[in-house]
């Protein structure tokens, strides 16, 4: 994989246009009396022999349908409960995410990576709160597929000095295999937003920005699994350091035919 860092030093004038940017009119929208100042990332902690995980995965759905572009929801399959790839959608850092925040019981979230770890039927209320905090920074993300490689490219302005890792995951949508549930398996579900890969590594990379500062990094010629289907892949990115989720952003896959 190539990776390239552009930096433009500058005042913050405007957002960027990019995939899953959202502009100053959209940011500031009213949902259901929450005036929304950032994107959210939750973090679904799940496994296919799970029985309550998909109560957890309907809260999830629930919440990104309410919130759409504000919340960025991850299904990571970790633990024992948990089927390792390629039988199943457990990746090799879905155990190492779940073991360095202590996940032991399933299902279970991270909501901005604050406050620790929250039973889903608690996500509502916190996820209402941290889409009402205003960002130290703006953040997008686009994606495109070129003669089997993905390029991925990420912008961000910082508002405050801001300093820690930025991540890249490689999630996919309407994947159809078995789930545990209360009333039994089903060998059909669909299964949405699954972890399937880091782009650049299990915990990103280092960054850091003055107030006003921008910043452009170009990850090219990064292979996808045969079995992932492109056009159920999006990109997810995002800002964190020892506070949280500084700020995150998504992008659906496009191919160039």
């Amino acid at each position: 994989m190539k990776k390239q860092l552009i930096y433009i030093i500058g005042i913050v004038a405007s957002l960027f246009t990019a995939c899953e940017n959202i502009s100053e009119d959209e940011r500031f929208l009213e949902v259901e009396g929450v005036t929304a100042q950032r994107v959210v990332l939750l973090e679904d902690y799940t496994g296919q022999a799970c029985v309550n995980c998909p109560s957890a995965h309907d809260v999830a759905t629930e919440l990104h349908e309410e919130y759409s572009e504000n919340l960025i929801v991850v299904a990571m399959h970790a633990g024992a409960q948990a089927i390792a790839a390629p039988a199943g959608l457990k990746q090799p850092e879905g155990d190492v995410y779940a073991d360095n925040f202590g996940v032991k019981i399933y299902p279970n979230g991270l909501i901005n990576r604050r406050g620790g770890l929250k039973d889903y039927t608690a996500w509502g209320g916190i996820v209402r709160e941290e889409i009402q905090r205003e960002s130290q920074m703006n953040l997008s993300v686009s994606s495109v597929l070129i003669d089997g490689g993905l390029m991925v490219t990420t912008d961000m302005q910082a508002l405050e000095k801001i300093a820690g890792k930025l991540q890249l995951w490689i999630i996919e949508d309407s994947i159809v295999g078995p789930q545990i549930s209360h009333v039994g398996p089903n060998p059909q579900y669909v299964h949405n937003h699954v972890f399937r890969s880091a782009i650049n590594g299990t915990w990103g990379e280092d960054m850091s920005l003055t107030v006003g500062e921008k910043a452009t990094i170009l990850h090219e010629n990064i292979l996808l699994n045969s079995n992932w289907k492109p056009e159920n892949l999006s990109v997810v990115a995002f800002v964190y350091n020892n506070d949280g989720v500084l700020q995150a952003a998504q992008c659906k896959v496009t191919v160039n035919e």
